[in-house]
């Protein structure tokens, strides 16, 4: 596979490594899941608002 190299800014940077280790965590995920099943329940549940 051929690699390429991209620019972006560091702003889409960070923000790219928040999402990925929210990702490989375990207990996020869980949290996640449960959030989205308390929806389809019916449960409102917290609205987590990210950058503007």
């Amino acid at each position: 596979m051929k690699q390429e190299m991209i620019q972006i800014s560091k702003q889409e940077y960070e923000e790219l490594l928040e999402e990925v280790g929210i990702l490989r965590n375990p207990k996020m995920m869980k949290a996640i899941r449960e959030s989205d099943e308390a929806k389809k329940q019916g449960i409102k549940t917290w609205e987590l608002k990210t950058h503007p």
